[in-house]
């Protein structure tokens, strides 16, 4: 590499195969530089390796990147190796707590946009941290049985913001990890912590290029 940029605070790229994929959380959107593996290599701190001095301005000029580091530092994604099985028969007493905050997140949810959404358990970043798995066990349980019962479901980013409201309810910090496929395009998100996938399948998560961490 022969240079260096930096994501812009709300840019986070990845590559996957040839091609890199761009998130922008302000715009809420996601685009695709075809073939733009070979020039840039973007890290986990938000630094972009150019191997092309050339493409410094283009990259400028989209908005993409800059010469300033994300302040706060970017924390790495910790690949995921195993993921948590609800318990089938968690307390009824934690259903109802589970059945009271995902209502509540639901009303949290709506008309949101995903910059605020990613924004909204920030005070709890870099503190998700190993917890007792029988205890999380008896959340993801109970949270899978009041799922259904509550209106107004949603897809991926709406039922892990919920989860992740619940878990926080609980004292339970969690990362946020969006992920991207392509050919065809796809994006997926789900919880972690640490390198336990939490309400989500291992074997779904790993089809994913992690992008985003929150």
């Amino acid at each position: 590499m022969t240079a260096d940029l930096w994501c812009h605070p709300n840019i986070y790229l990845t590559v996957v195969d040839e091609d890199v994929v761009v998130l922008d959380v302000a715009g809420d959107r996601y685009d695709c530089l075809l073939g733009a593996a070979s020039l840039l290599q973007p890290e986990a701190d938000g630094r972009i390796g150019l191997a092309d001095v050339s493409i410094m301005d283009e990259l400028r000029t989209a908005g993409l990147a800059g010469d300033l580091a994300p302040n706060p530092a970017r924390r790495p994604i910790v690949p995921p190796t195993r993921e948590l099985t609800p318990a089938s028969r968690p307390p009824r007493s934690e259903m109802v707590r589970a059945a009271f905050a995902w209502i509540v997140a639901t009303l949290i949810f709506r008309g949101k946009p995903i910059s605020v959404l990613v924004d909204y358990h920030k005070a709890l970043r870099g503190r998700a941290e190993e917890q007792d798995e029988a205890w999380l066990a008896d959340l993801a349980g109970a949270a899978r049985r009041v799922r259904p019962w509550i209106p107004f479901e949603g897809e991926c980013l709406q039922r892990s913001f919920q989860l992740r409201c619940y878990l926080a309810s609980r004292g339970v910090a969690a990362d946020w990890i969006f992920g991207v496929r392509t050919w065809p395009f796809s994006a997926h998100c789900w919880l972690q912590i640490g390198d336990l996938v939490v309400g989500d399948r291992l074997e779904r998560v790993r089809r994913y290029a992690p992008i985003l961490r929150a």
